[in-house]
């Protein structure tokens, strides 16, 4: 059973009083490119502090409305997806809980949203969290395979930190893994955490799978990724969380400046 306050703040959150949607950017390790953004759920208080919606986010995944919030979460990313799409190559990534498998028609729902709003599906990520544990594994191949035939993307998030990793990278479809800052903030002074990495990050080589970091916060961190061949990276030292809006003039900064003539020219 949910708390009582989380269940509370989810209730307004339906009548739209406090919830925020922000993006992260996901960049291109080699060339810091923004090619994805992560849609982030926050939470915006009465004072206007933005804080995580954990006690929201919580609240939904223990209780009845789940289905309810996933669908308020990806009708506000889809829509503004749509809009940048139209105009950027950039994808979108959505997390998606683990009891959407289990409990309802998801494939159906993700298909209503989508269409609605115009997207392109081959530019859509789904993360399932590792932490999540998902009853049965083998028998979500079949919508897993599903989503893939439509160009959706699987991306398994928080690798490396669940009970059931191995068994997930056996059965599923996935497109790429997410590296935790966990791992990634102790690099490169950290021995174990540089081991892990470098690891997690072979292991994904070998099966075919890209790579994203996330928590990069500094140059450090981002020589040894990129000294790893790690496909993309996340955090603070590129680009943190931002409204749509904000997303949108990024982007078109970086069209404007990937259309200038190299000074090598």
């Amino acid at each position: 059973m949910s708390d009582p306050k989380g269940q509370a703040a989810l209730d307004r959150a339906f009548e739209g009083e406090n919830l925020l949607l922000l993006y992260q950017p996901i960049h291109d390790a080699r060339t810091t490119a923004i090619v994805a953004a992560e849609a982030l759920m926050r939470q915006r208080r009465q004072s206007g502090e933005v804080r995580e919606a954990s006690i929201i986010t919580q609240a939904a995944e223990e209780g009845p409305d789940l289905f309810q919030f996933d669908s308020l979460t990806m009708r506000m990313a889809y829509a503004d997806a749509a809009r940048w799409q139209a105009r950027f190559d950039v994808s979108l990534n959505v997390n998606l809980s683990a009891r959407e498998f289990q409990e309802g028609d998801v494939l159906r729902r993700l298909m209503e949203l989508m269409s609605g709003c115009g997207i392109d599906t081959h530019k859509v990520n789904l993360e399932i969290t590792e932490t999540s544990y998902i009853k049965s594994p083998e028998n979500t191949v079949q919508f897993l395979q599903e989503l893939k035939k439509l160009g959706i993307a699987l991306w398994l998030d928080d690798f490396g930190t669940g009970h059931s990793t191995i068994e997930h990278l056996l059965y599923f479809p996935l497109e790429g893994i997410k590296i935790p800052s966990t791992f990634v903030t102790g690099i490169p002074t950290n021995p174990r955490s540089t081991t892990i990495t470098h690891a997690l990050i072979s292991l994904a080589q070998d099966l075919e799978l890209r790579v994203t970091a996330e928590g990069v916060e500094t140059q450090d961190q981002l020589d040894f990724l990129r000294a790893e061949n790690c496909d993309y990276i996340q955090g603070f030292l590129l680009s943190k969380p931002m409204t749509a809006e904000e997303f949108e003039r990024l982007l078109e900064r970086q069209a404007i400046f990937s259309s200038l003539p190299s000074s090598g020219q």
